[in-house]
Formats: structure tokens, sequence, C-alpha cells
């Protein structure tokens, strides 16, 4: 608000009001030059101003001297106008000075006081002053007290910025984490980003630093990781869970589990019972559904989380260790609860009859797929083998090319880094994938069948860009679609609920369904629920890719530098070499003084570019 200025310019004298740093002060005009003003305030400090900022002035001349003014102050603290009730249209301070019929510029001071301090029920617009309804003084007060404790929360991360070692309330550091990982995921929190921008010209870096000093980041040390903002540590830890299975039924036999020799979380089984007349195969997914509801916190850490993530140097898992390795995990020795897929053939191994049934069941051995290739030969895993084949009769799936038959895992080792090859046409492993698409199938049909809405995996299809030939790419919906790749009417995931959340979601409205014939989530919910799983889907393949990068330059600047290489082309970026490196069948960027002319080439490193993640190479053969 700004106070008309009498039309005379001899101002020394008036006593005027104005705003320094926000706060409204008084002050007596010495003298005047054109629109600058010498004044006086209350500290007897001399200071100049420009006209423009003016807020009120005294009708008045009053002797241009500090007494005057401590005088004039006197009578404004004394004076008590009422507060006034103003209506919708509002009322300009002189309209207001009038109505209440002040005669002293004391008292028109004194009502604008007044006014500011109350600013919950009276606001200033365009010169004219408003009174607050109930509910908007309430709205205000709520977010008057929303801004004090930002701004508190704001000078605590200021204090921690500069003595790492203070110790936070539990609330504030949680805040903290959560904020400091969005803002690494690239969400807009100014007010936090402007604080870190104060101490550092890198303010990510920064906040990766504070993640690290206030415990999020553990003892996984990976570049790619620690820049995504993905939440790493269990902060805070969800409650904790009865996993008790007293009422569910016991599985008369056993179950066994496949898989790699490192994993810790073992979530499907496997067991054959031979019959009469065939066979009885199983296949036991670890049931979390039956302990878990979508308000609890664990499943909403799940949520958030969407995947676990393994990386060359560890495992981010999606659910705390103690569950996923643990309470959850089809170890062997326990009895677990599952959800098990009861498949009968008959002695010619044709599919008879499927059944799901929610039981618990003992793990008789977690086998890794080396042992079972080893024992490929045996009656067991013959049997298997004949059953997959037959299931995959069932569908008519596409055939694609296995571009290679190996792939390459990295993983670190305290300070080595090893590769690691998987063999994707190994028997176990083949036998296994069919086994999981069977399951898979059999709850998406279960679930078309009774029409509930799932997160179904589609497939859309598009042209290439020389329309040579049709791509592809997965996507979540709430509605079957047919699927190619699996050759399936519909097609959902659901053999890795501890891994992954959208199995999870999908176990559960299986589960509910199974035990009270009706749904957990809705299809609003559940479409609801599908844009943050994607993107948070995008965010770590992207991080996965931009780890296995970083470990794969560690490892070629560790054992190959200086030392010849193959690579095959694939593009150019920004004036680099995009190559696939043989045999790991992973990209990176090369820098070279030469192209190569055939697809497939040699190249010798010899030098790691880390600021721009790339190798720098000399073309050779």
């Amino acid at each position: 608000m700004k106070q008309q200025v009498p039309s005379h310019c001899d101002l020394p004298g008036f006593i005027i009001m104005y705003y320094d740093k926000g706060v409204l002060l008084p002050a007596i005009i010495l003298s005047q030059q054109d629109n600058t003003l010498q004044i006086l305030d209350l500290n007897c400090a001399e200071k100049q101003l420009n006209t423009a900022r003016i807020t009120i002035i005294s009708h008045q001349r009053y002797s241009p001297d500090l007494d005057s003014l401590h005088a004039f102050w006197a009578e404004v603290n004394a004076s008590k106008p009422a507060l006034p009730e103003i209506p919708d249209s509002g009322l300009s301070l002189s309209e207001l000075d009038a109505r209440q019929d002040l005669q002293s510029d004391a008292e028109r001071f004194a009502l604008l006081l007044r006014l500011k301090s109350l600013p919950e029920r009276y606001y200033q617009k365009h010169e004219l002053f408003f009174m607050r309804s109930d509910s908007e003084q309430d709205r205000y007060i709520a977010m008057e007290k929303q801004y004090k404790q930002r701004k508190e929360y704001l000078i605590q991360v200021q204090d921690f910025i500069q003595d790492s070692q203070l110790e936070l309330p539990a609330q504030i550091k949680w805040q903290i984490i959560s904020e400091l990982r969005q803002i690494l995921q690239g969400e807009k929190i100014d007010d936090l980003y402007k604080v870190l921008l104060r101490f550092s010209a890198d303010p990510l870096k920064l906040a990766i630093r504070m993640r690290s000093e206030l415990g999020d980041t553990g003892e996984i040390s990976d570049p790619a990781l620690l820049a995504s903002g993905l939440p790493i540590c269990f902060k805070p830890q969800p409650e904790a869970l009865d996993l008790s299975t007293q009422e569910l039924p016991l599985a008369p036999h056993s179950a066994f589990t496949i898989d790699d020799e490192d994993s810790l979380d073992f979530d499907d089984a496997l067991s054959l019972e031979e019959l009469t007349n065939g066979y009885r195969l199983g296949i036991h997914v670890s049931n979390l559904a039956h302990f878990l509801s979508p308000e609890q916190d664990l499943f909403l850490v799940a949520q958030r989380r969407v995947s676990s993530l393994y990386l060359p140097s560890g495992i981010v898992p999606m659910l705390p260790p103690r569950y996923s390795e643990q309470g959850f995990s089809l170890i062997q020795g326990q009895e677990r609860a599952v959800l098990s897929l009861y498949a009968d053939f008959d002695s010619d191994l044709k599919l008879l009859t499927t059944k799901l049934v929610a039981q618990k069941i003992r793990i008789s051995k977690n086998m890794t797929y080396n042992e079972v290739d080893r024992d490929f030969g045996s009656i067991l895993f013959s049997r298997l083998n004949l059953i997959a084949a037959e299931l995959k009769t069932k569908r008519d799936p596409e055939v694609v090319a296995i571009q290679h038959r190996y792939i390459y895992n990295l993983k670190v080792i305290l300070t080595d880094i090893k590769v690691k090859p998987i063999d994707l046409m190994s028997p176990a492993r083949m036998m296994i994938e069919e086994m999981m698409i069977f399951y898979n199938r059999s709850l998406a049909l279960y679930a078309a069948k009774h029409k509930m809405p799932m997160m179904f995996r589609n497939i859309k299809r598009f042209a290439s860009r020389d329309s040579a030939s049709l791509n592809s790419s997965a996507y979540l919906d709430t509605q079957a679609g047919y699927h190619p790749g699996i050759g399936a009417e519909a097609y959902i995931h659901a053999t890795s609920p501890i891994r992954r959340v959208v199995d999870l979601i999908n176990q559960k409205q299986i589960q509910n369904h199974l035990q009270k014939g009706d749904i957990c989530f809705s299809e609003d919910r559940l479409q609801a629920l599908i844009p943050h799983i994607e993107k948070r889907l995008l965010l770590i393949r992207a991080t996965l890719q931009k780890s296995e990068r970083y470990w794969l330059l560690k490892l070629i600047e560790k054992k190959h530098l200086n030392s010849p290489l193959e690579g095959i082309v694939k593009g150019r970026v920004n004036g680099n070499l995009r190559a696939e490196i043989l045999p790991w069948g992973k990209q990176l960027l090369l820098r070279m003084d030469a192209n190569p002319e055939a697809e497939y080439f040699n190249f010798v490193a010899y030098e790691i570019d880390w600021s721009k993640m790339l190798l720098k190479a000399d073309l050779i053969g």
C-alpha cells in the first residue's frame, strides 16, 4: 500500500511509516531533495528514502526531531482504535479512517498497525482492505502454521549441512531423506534446493553427501545408484508383521526352489507328485498377500519402491531383508505360505485340469541352475522338462531370435569386478522359464474369466522407422490384451511378489478372490497406480544401465586397458561412436580418431574419460 504524498513538496516535519525488510517502521522527515527524503528513525539513525516507499504519512507537520517522533509514537501505542467491519467490496485506509471518525494522526497510524497485526483477519489488495470469513481465517492460520514449520525445518537443514554430527529428531531426519531423494529424482522442491545451492555450487552432489551422512545409502557404493535418488535403506523401518501360518493347510508334499547361486530371495518353488494315472505339477509362489493389506506399511513401501534393483555393486531389495531374504523367502527346511498352482497331467503328459490353492508348504531344498543342469538326466527333471515342453505347445509365441546365448552380469566383490556368464539356453533356465510363464498365464486367465481388473502386461506394436519390421513395447493395463511374445490372450506377472510390486498387487487380487470372492483393488485404483509404477521402472532401468556402464568402464580400466577388444557399431551420439562391447554385450561410447569401416571392429582403449563416461580408444586391424 502506498500512501498518497501531499501535493506540496515541503515535507520536513511530516511523520511516515515505511517497510524495511518486511517490517513497518516509523520515521520523521528531516529534509527533501526531489523524490529523495532524509529521514530519522526511532533509533536516531538517519537514512535516505524514496517517496514511493511511504506507506502512510501524517496529515500535520511536527517538529523535525527525535523528541517529536518519540512523543508521536507513544500516542500511537496508547491508541486503541476499534476493529472495523469491512464489506466484501473492501475499503481504503482513508475510507476506514472516515468510517471510524478518526481525528488524529496517531489514531490513523494505530489503525493501520492493528490491521497489519491481524493478517489472519484482514488482508490488503490493490490499495483496499478486506476481511476474511471464518473459514478463510482457519485456512490462513493453518497455512501460517505450515509456513512457520517449514521455515524451522529449513533452518534445521542448514544447521545439519554445517554440522553433520548434529542430532536431528527422527521425523525431521526422515523428511530430509525423503526430500533429498525427490530432488535427485528430478522433482522440484524449490526452497530446499535453494538451501543446497547456498552451500554448494553442485546441489545434487551435496544432496548425495547428505544422504550418506544421514545413513540413507547403506554399504553400496555405486555412483549411478547414489545419483538416482532411489531409496536404498529402509528409513524408517516399517512395522513388524505377524507371519504365523497356523490357519493355512499344510501341503502333504514338499517343494524345492531353483535359482542362481548368489540368490538371497527365493520366491517360487516346484513340486511333482506321481498320481495313479498321471502327474501333478505344483508351482508355489511365496504368498505375501496372505499377510499384507494395501494399507499396511510394508505394502506401501513396496508401492513406493516398485521393484528390487540388482546392481553389480549389490542388491537394493523392494522389501527389507528380514522379509525379502527371511520371512517371505522360500528357505530350505522352512514352512512358508504359498499361492500354489496345481496342474494335473495324464500319463501322456497332456494337461487335464488346474487349480489355485492358498496353503503352506515345506521347502526341501534350495537348488541352483548349475546343480539342476548337472542332474537334468534324472527322472524328476526329465519329467519336468517334458511337462514344460508340453506346456509350451499350449501357446503360440512369436519366435524371437536370441542375439547372444550368454549374457554377462558384472559383480563387484570387495575391490574386484567379476564377470558372470549366464547361459540363456541352460536346460534348467528354459524349464523354469516355461513353468513361470504357465503360472502367470494361468492366473491371467483366471482373472479374465472372473472379469477381475489386474495389472495385465500387454504389448503395443508399431512400425520401425524404415517400416521394414515391427517393434513392440510392453505396458501395463487393467484390461487384458494379446501378448505375442508369450502367445497368450492374457498375461500378468505374479511369480515374484518379493521383488516386484506388480506381482504383489496381482497376487493380492487373486488371493482376495479365492478367499472372499471379491477383489482388493478397483479398476480405477489400479489405473491410478500404473503411472507411478511405470515412471519408477524407467528410472530403475536407467539406473541399472548407468551402473553397468560405470562398472564396465571400471573393469576395462582395471583389466583391459591397452589390450585388443572387439565391438559392434550401434550408432553415434554427439560425435562419439556407440558400440556394443564383446563378449559382454553391453554398450559404451568410444571416442576414436578413425571410423570403423565394418560393423564389427577391433580397438584398443587407452584412457577412461570419467566426466563423459566414455572410452578413448584407437581403431586397430
